[in-house]
């Protein structure tokens, strides 16, 4: 069963997919957006136009801002689109000049990029073992809580909690007294067997007084509850000063984190966009454009152009109509380039001119807001997808434990949230003071306008296509006449 955009985009939205399956989704679901909104022939086949352009005699660059510009300038001068980049790859021959220049500068960014990473993993470990530690506090600060009175009401955990800290007390401090801890003291061979038990019995010294014990064990559980007092009351500031001090240093490693991130990000992004992509033929084999030997390269550009058709503009009776998502008449520029870089010195700089051959293929389109915006954003999520794992992904599987802490230190910090005001509904009011009343659903936005059926939103996108046709043919028959080609 063939894919439908809005099944795509669900599939995208899923967490549990790879990251070459996303990939997948997204190229497919642009290509699906394009082919429903091609503007076609009366065959039903998509327009699409070629032209080929020979600049052996001067530099790529002037034709490529010709068409950005003409696009994008207002009329007189343009056609007035809002114009964006959307693609761009390119591979140099092994044996050029340009291949062992971008090779260069794309290892100073790689080693730039990891020595940052290696710092970001550094603060990740410590950000999990900050976790941890948290985790371990909030679990032993919850006993001394429950223990307190004054926040808990249950006499049983109350009790309960008491004998917790009793046992951690013993496992972990007394125990270190070797022969004269609780436990060793407990054994048969010592005759003190009744200590522990009377140590969980009672709280205070008067009521370890009270209890029918020989003296000897009543000496030694008076001492041991004192050492307990002290430790528990001790212990519990401590421990909170410990949370509190580690809840600071979580917040100083997170924003460490993210500024860290932010400085390796425009190092790794640089090197994806140096990175050389393999153009291959649909047979799977190397480009034939690209020879080893030769001092040669070919890139792909594409220009992505939209300009907003009011609903009011296409039609006046719908002046009145809501229409959710604006639509757009688009034009989409592919540049081929096949090229012979040359060195070209400026001053005390080097860089390289392009020389060679130009086809330039011209699209139209009639697509809705959400398709061009899956349409702009591919090239961005390509590029950073690499990015966005090794800089974002760790974090985020943290974020819930990250903002569980973050906000308990903006509380102790005295910062108090605004409560917001809700506007009363009246709607609702009538609906509680009358439920037998019930309101029906009528298609009306909340501006007093009626929401664009099916119908009327496919009618604005037809006007949309044949803007878009407009402006596909002028472009066209513009580019040919100004740099001299046969035109009609």
């Amino acid at each position: 069963m063939a894919e439908t955009k809005s099944t795509l985009r669900t599939q995208l939205k899923e967490k549990d997919i790879s990251p070459e399956k996303r990939r997948d989704l997204r190229k497919e679901l642009v290509e699906l957006i394009k082919e429903k909104g091609a503007v076609r022939l009366i065959d039903s086949k998509p327009l699409k136009y070629q032209l080929t352009y020979d600049t052996f005699g001067q530099t790529l660059e002037p034709v490529y801002f010709w068409v950005l510009d003409f696009m994008r300038n207002s009329e007189p001068s343009g056609m007035g689109f809002e114009v964006n980049k959307v693609e761009e790859e390119f591979e140099a021959s092994v044996g050029g000049g340009f291949f062992g220049e971008v090779g260069t500068k794309a290892s100073v960014m790689q080693d730039r990029a990891m020595k940052i990473l290696e710092t970001v993993n550094a603060v990740l470990r410590t950000l999990i073992n900050l976790i941890y530690d948290l985790r371990e506090y909030d679990m032993r600060l919850e006993i001394y809580d429950d223990a307190d009175p004054k926040k808990q009401s249950n006499a049983d955990q109350r009790e309960a909690a008491e004998y917790s800290l009793k046992g951690i007390w013993m496992d972990q401090v007394d125990i270190k007294a070797g022969l004269g801890s609780v436990n060793q003291l407990s054994r048969g061979d010592l005759q003190f067997v009744t200590l522990r038990d009377a140590l969980f019995q009672a709280r205070t010294i008067k009521q370890a007084k009270r209890l029918d014990l020989n003296k000897r064990v009543k000496t030694i559980l008076m001492k041991k509850l004192e050492e307990y007092s002290k430790w528990r009351v001790s212990s519990e500031i401590e421990l909170r000063k410990r949370y509190a001090i580690e809840r600071n240093y979580l917040k100083s490693q997170v924003d460490s984190l993210r500024l860290y991130t932010k400085w390796a990000r425009p190092y790794l992004r640089a090197a994806q966009k140096l990175g050389m992509k393999e153009f291959l033929t649909p047979a799977g084999l190397p480009s034939p454009d690209i020879v080893a030997t030769f001092n040669n390269m070919q890139m792909e550009l594409k220009l992505f152009a939209k300009k907003e058709i009011s609903p009011a503009s296409a039609f006046d009776s719908y002046k009145k109509i809501n229409f959710d998502k604006k639509i757009y008449a688009c034009l989409e520029i592919e540049f081929k380039f096949r090229t012979a870089p040359q060195v070209a010195r400026s001053g005390q700089s080097t860089h390289y001119a392009h020389l060679g051959i130009i086809d330039i293929f011209f699209n139209a389109y009639g697509l809705a807001e959400d398709d061009i915006k899956d349409i702009e954003q591919l090239e961005v999520y390509e590029d950073m997808d690499l990015v966005e794992q090794l800089t974002d992904v760790s974090l985020k599987d943290m974020q819930a434990d990250i903002d569980h802490y973050l906000e308990e230190y903006g509380k102790k910090d005295g910062k108090k949230e605004k409560k917001t005001q809700t506007i009363p509904n009246p709607i609702k009011g009538l609906q509680e003071l009358f439920p037998s009343i019930k309101m029906a659903k009528l298609p009306i936005s909340p501006f007093g306008k009626k929401q664009a059926t099916k119908y009327q939103i496919d009618q604005v996108t037809k006007v949309a296509k044949s803007k878009a046709l407009t402006s596909f043919n002028t472009m066209y028959d513009v580019f040919k006449k100004s740099h001299g080609m046969l035109s009609w």
